[in-house]
């Protein structure tokens, strides 16, 4: 599992569009005029939150699935609970993951989600 820089700065770095579109459609087949109008309508923490579910799709070995207008239309992000699962202990070497409550329940998830999805009662891992 491959972790690339973080969600900040790969949206601060690369521009919020082309870190999508490398997820989405990394040989460019498809027309980027209604995927880039799509995006903009997405506030910046829509943005985030659909790029990293893409990513964390990615680094699961799940594929990213449509064309990238149909995916910025179409896809719901939710936070992956890291939990038992494949990866999580490379994420808590790393010092990646917390353990916080998201919809009344608690969870392994990555900082970054704990962020972006205003996560609560947000406590270090402790392996």
């Amino acid at each position: 599992m491959a972790q690339p820089q973080s969600i900040g700065d790969a949206i601060a770095s690369k521009g919020s569009i082309e870190a999508f579109w490398k997820l989405v459609d990394p040989e460019n087949k498809y027309p980027y005029s209604s995927a880039i109008e799509a995006w903009y309508r997405l506030s910046l923490t829509e943005q985030r939150k659909l790029y990293l579910y893409l990513l964390y799709r990615k680094w699961r070995g799940l594929d990213v699935y449509g064309e990238p207008y149909y995916v910025i239309k179409n896809c719901h992000p939710v936070p992956f609970n890291w939990n038992g699962q494949p990866g999580v202990n490379e994420l808590v070497k790393s010092d990646k993951v917390v353990i916080a409550k998201y919809n009344g329940a608690f969870g392994t998830y990555t900082r970054d989600e704990a962020r972006l999805y205003e996560m609560t009662d947000i406590q270090p891992f402790n392996s």
